[in-house]
């Protein structure tokens, strides 16, 4: 949850640490420098439930007070999460003030910490840096669709949009980031428009400026940046779960080194730690089963309406697109549109918990080759009318980030503040019980009908194309009664019980 006060800004003089304890240092607020007074009646005070309480500057105010920014009270951060995580309600709102904040903390620390050859050597072009580096952060996520990472990977994908620039949500970012400057009038020229979009989608290109400016927000090298910071911490605490590393504290331990971010050497079991987190959160969290049989289903609703409300068509525009977010399902559900009948009937099922349901699972090796509903459908037994539309597979991944690739291996350290260069540290080097793979693989089935029949006749196929093709170890299920699960049927249709 966050919180927004409008606040008069103080003198420079005060600017620098800003301390608020009511005489006894009970609570504090350290404020970054970094804020123009000519802004001084517009800036922000945040009360952020992660972050604590902070100050947003008068430029980063302008850009949250647009229809294209606010948009995002209106989509969620974490999808479908909600349907099964009672916590997991928070928006990409929140998560880009909190990104945008955390980018203007490092940017402020880094700037006084460049070790050897400064960067960046006078308050000015700081300031004008700072100030791109959180307007980035801030418009990162502005290009999502409805249900974040559904959008991209379920529903323009299973429509078969393609050879679209639009058709990833960072591009859409700046599509909607250009058209947010060009209809509020923003302060923003050309070179600074082409800075801020490298900073969020192609940051390989630096366009002549430090080349650690480019790795504050999408870090694309290491993946170690403030977006994952700030979703991280965010995740975790509005789920309930405890999570192994302080983003601070890395914050605090980050230096420049040839125009690289480097991180003290006796850090790398936090970051170890942060990644092994990004990799819980997708096994356990992101693609919870229950979670990902919801988000099939969303996509279905989507898909059956998109003849009617155009939405796959709506990325290379503005205007349209962001006409979209997570209330869509609502709308559906309130039309009485005759061509939007059959996604209806879909949430009517979503409504009473009658779900797509899990079938089974396996993991296998991570180089292991897709399995397509195909494969599934033409290994049933001949008592069985398995259909592949029936059926969903999903060739689910979950990793340190960088596929099969240790993340940590391209994040660069130092030894102390006096370094003037730095190294990387072979994983051999820190411990031994640290993973030697970085990404396992689950093929997981569900069945689109929730009859016990069905989903009976899915569960022998799927094992049967395993043993056959002898491409993982099956988990230990039991066989389905199926007067006991006609029964469980019946109950959850009627009480919507989450599975």
């Amino acid at each position: 949850m966050i919180r927004v006060f409008y606040v008069r800004r103080m003198d420079q003089s005060d600017m620098d640490d800003v301390r608020s304890d009511g005489g006894d240092g009970s609570a504090r607020l350290t404020m970054p420098v970094g804020v123009s007074q000519m802004h001084a009646s517009k800036s922000k005070l945040i009360n952020d439930n992660v972050h604590g309480h902070y100050e947003i500057p008068a430029y980063v105010v302008e850009c949250m007070d647009t229809e294209h920014f606010q948009r995002l009270r209106d989509i969620s951060q974490l999808g479908t999460a909600s349907y099964v995580f009672l916590g997991a309600t928070h928006k990409r709102f929140a998560h880009s003030i909190g990104t945008s904040h955390l980018a203007r903390e490092m940017m402020a620390h880094l700037y006084r910490h460049q070790l050897g050859f400064r960067q960046i050597d006078n308050e000015r072009e700081f300031q004008e840096y700072s100030r791109l580096v959180q307007i980035a952060a801030l418009c990162h996520d502005l290009g999502h669709g409805p249900f974040s990472h559904l959008f991209d990977n379920e529903f323009l994908t299973r429509r078969g949009v393609a050879d679209v620039p639009q058709l990833h949500h960072e591009a859409r970012s700046l599509m909607i980031l250009h058209d947010m400057i060009d209809s509020y009038n923003l302060d923003f020229d050309r070179e600074d428009r082409a800075i801020i979009g490298n900073m969020i989608d192609n940051p390989a290109e630096t366009l002549g400026r430090p080349r650690f400016l480019f790795e504050i927000v999408a870090n694309k090298s290491s993946g170690l940046d403030v977006d994952k910071f700030d979703y991280l911490a965010r995740d975790c605490q509005t789920l309930g779960l405890k999570y192994g590393f302080d983003h601070q504290r890395l914050i605090g331990c980050s230096a420049v080194i040839d125009e690289r971010i480097c991180y003290g050497q006796k850090e790398i079991y936090s970051i170890y730690d942060m990644f092994n987190t990004r990799f819980k959160l997708h096994k356990l969290v992101y693609n919870h089963r229950a979670s990902k049989a919801i988000e099939y289903m969303i996509t279905d609703i989507l898909l059956h309406a998109d003849a009617h409300l155009k939405i796959s068509e709506s990325i290379t525009d503005p205007s349209s697109f962001m006409n979209f977010t997570d209330s869509i399902i609502r709308v559906i559900e309130m039309s009485k549109e005759a061509s939007l009948g059959a996604s209806r009937q879909l949430i009517r099922r979503l409504r009473n918990r009658d779900l797509y349901r899990f079938v089974d699972e396996v993991l296998v090796p991570a180089n292991t080759a897709d399995v397509s509903e195909v494969d599934i459908s033409t290994s049933q037994d001949s008592n069985s009318r398995l259909q592949p539309d029936d059926l969903i597979v999903f060739n689910m991944r979950a990793n340190f980030g960088m596929r099969q690739k240790n993340p940590v291996d391209h994040v660069h350290f130092f030894q102390n503040w006096d370094s003037k260069s730095s190294f990387q540290v072979d994983r051999a080097k820190v411990s031994y019980l640290l993973p030697t793979q970085f990404e396992e693989k689950t093929i997981r089935l569900y069945s689109k009908k929730s009859d016990p029949d069905s989903v009976d006749a899915a569960k022998r196929a799927f094992r049967r194309f395993i043993r056959s093709n002898r491409i993982g170890s099956l988990f230990p299920s039991p066989e389905i009664s199926s007067a006991g699960a006609l029964k469980r049927h019946r109950v959850e249709s009627a009480n919507g019980s989450t599975p």
